[in-house]
């Protein structure tokens, strides 16, 4: 079994829930795929560790699918808020302890965040935020919130500090964030140290604080 390797059960395999779950089994971990329509399911029969027909307002199906047993629980069901809300107060019940959940409105937001979820996703607004970041910046490739809290961004180097060490720059107390790696044009350096120097054009992939990273516009 690979080290990172982790279980989610992705309920909803509508165009969300179907783009979530398959990236994360192609990324090499365990999938679990729940939906009610019977053709979503066999749809994703050849594409997810496994597939059940049934409705997750049911807790009895749910125990019976042993959704309590996996790392996360993702609630995706987008189309139908009631059966959204009733979905995720099942799996919570099930004493799921990671528990995502899809919002599609403000109001459905608090809702679900009252029920105790760790996170609320609207994938649209997610969406519109990184757009954002990404063209209010010169520098700014792309930015990632991988975790409540915290991102990862990539940001190529200006000319100020081309030739400099990432100790003279001084990122870490500078920037309040951590270069993990290196890319310049088809090398890589897997993992940075305070001793490498940047070039201009350099790819830095930047890791930290939301707050922190988004203030990173250009090195």
């Amino acid at each position: 079994m690979k080290k990172n390797l982790k279980e989610f059960c992705v309920i909803g395999l509508g165009q969300f829930g179907s783009a979530l779950a398959i990236d994360l089994f192609e990324r090499g971990h365990i999938v679990l795929g729940i939906d009610k329509d019977e053709k979503l399911v066999n749809e994703h029969q050849d594409h997810l560790s496994q597939v059940l027909v049934a409705d997750a307002t049911n807790e009895s199906a749910m125990r019976a699918a042993g959704v309590a047993d996996y790392d996360y629980c993702i609630v995706a069901i987008g189309d139908h808020i009631e059966d959204n809300i009733l979905a995720t107060q099942t799996v919570l019940d099930l004493g799921v302890k990671k528990v995502w959940s899809r919002a599609e409105t403000t109001r459905h937001a608090n809702i679900l965040q009252k029920l105790g979820v760790e996170r609320v996703v609207d994938p649209e607004l997610e969406m519109a935020h990184r757009c954002s970041r990404i063209l209010g910046s010169r520098s700014v490739l792309d930015i990632i919130e991988f975790s409540p809290g915290f991102s990862l961004s990539e940001v190529v180097v200006g000319p100020e500090h081309s030739g400099k060490t990432l100790k003279e720059i001084n990122f870490r107390q500078t920037y309040n964030a951590s270069v993990i790696a290196i890319r310049r044009n088809d090398q890589s350096i897997p993992v940075a140290s305070p001793e490498d120097v940047i070039q201009e054009g350099d790819v830095l992939f930047i890791a930290g604080r939301t707050e922190d990273v988004e203030q990173i516009g250009r090195i």
